[in-house]
């Protein structure tokens, strides 16, 4: 599908983190070691805003990384107030930015508005506190409760970042904070599974052998469920897995489930097992086929064959007696349009 959003990123490694979590090191992540100034962010929209094509119907000037409401807050006016003008001139549709938990307040979600941010992105990472005292990261699961509260109550979008796979994390937490994420009503959820990046406490947690991260496959097993059940109450997930790393810090991942494409992984196993499922509860209701036709919506049909068509092998496999054929279509969901 063409693609119709732009984000323009700007990214604070650690300024205004009180906290240093256990898996967490920005400069590596990001490729960023200092606080932007007014200049460059300024120059850096205007090079994005020259390039932007026709088919484009929504621009954001984005804050990521770092948390964005524990900065200072005349550095936080002098950035807003940048994305603001923008946003006065109709050059942007909208302003977001990401924070922690115990970041959220009457006083800051009031300043935000002034500046007509659009979106908060809430990093709650797990809603079990033991696994957030294990990590470090210096909130309880009620901070996280009642900030989405606030942030829902004052008109902003909601997102919620989540981190399965962190220290104390089971998949049976990872499931149950899914559930729990869905009680706050977001707008959209990230899923980060997460990697051990050098110079952290988890890297010397995972030399000690006192961590073990999640197998690429288990991350996405576990992607692919939480991505359901996201889907079937209504909730996009807008990104799975890391940005891929800049080839100048790539060597910093140390272990864990890192892929360049870990969304696409992760989808793709969602809809192998949409497919297996359908499939099963058509034969459960047809005798004696012989053959399926099954009909897939074509504007993500990568996804359903997935890499290197692997899906179609092994939906061969589990079922060996029935010869399938595939067409495509532009339908939103997959069709079995005939079976003889």
């Amino acid at each position: 599908m063409p693609k119709t959003h732009v984000t323009i990123p700007f990214f604070i490694p650690h300024y205004g983190c009180r906290h240093r979590c256990v898996f967490c090191n920005q400069v590596y992540t990001s490729n960023t070691t200092t606080l932007p100034d007014e200049a460059y962010i300024t120059q850096k929209i205007e090079r994005y805003l020259q390039t932007i094509k026709s088919a484009i119907t929504h621009v954001e000037i984005a804050f990521f990384g770092g948390s964005f409401t524990g900065l200072n807050k005349e550095i936080q006016q002098k950035y807003l107030a940048i994305a603001h003008r923008y946003y006065s001139l109709h050059k942007i549709d909208g302003i977001r930015l990401s924070t922690r938990p115990d970041y959220i307040d009457n006083e800051t979600l009031s300043l935000l508005k002034v500046y007509n941010v659009s979106t908060v992105e809430l990093g709650a990472q797990s809603m079990h506190d033991d696994v957030l005292k294990q990590s470090h990261r210096g909130h309880t699961v009620q901070d996280t409760v009642n900030a989405s509260r606030l942030i829902k109550e004052y008109g902003f979008n909601l997102i919620i970042q989540l981190m399965p796979g962190l220290p104390g994390d089971t998949y049976g937490k990872s499931i149950e904070t899914a559930h729990k994420t869905i009680s706050l009503r977001p707008d959209g959820v990230r899923i980060y599974p997460t990697v051990v990046i050098r110079d952290t406490k988890l890297e010397t947690l995972y030399r000690e052998g006192k961590f073990v991260p999640l197998s690429l496959d288990e991350a996405i097993k576990l992607c692919a469920n939480l991505y359901a059940i996201f889907t079937n109450n209504n909730i996009p997930v807008i990104r799975m897995g890391l940005h891929p790393f800049d080839d100048a810090v790539a060597d910093t991942i140390i272990a864990g489930p890192y892929h360049p494409s870990f969304g696409f992984l992760a989808k793709s196993r969602y809809y192998r097992n949409t497919l297996e499922h359908q499939i099963k509860e058509f034969l459960q209701h047809n005798s004696n086929i012989q053959t399926l036709i099954i009909k897939l919506p074509k504007h993500n049909i990568a996804e359903y064959y997935g890499p290197h068509k692997e899906n179609i092998d092994f939906l061969r496999n589990v079922f060996p007696n029935i010869p399938f054929t595939f067409a495509t279509g532009n339908i939103k969901e997959p069709e079995i349009v005939t079976a003889e």
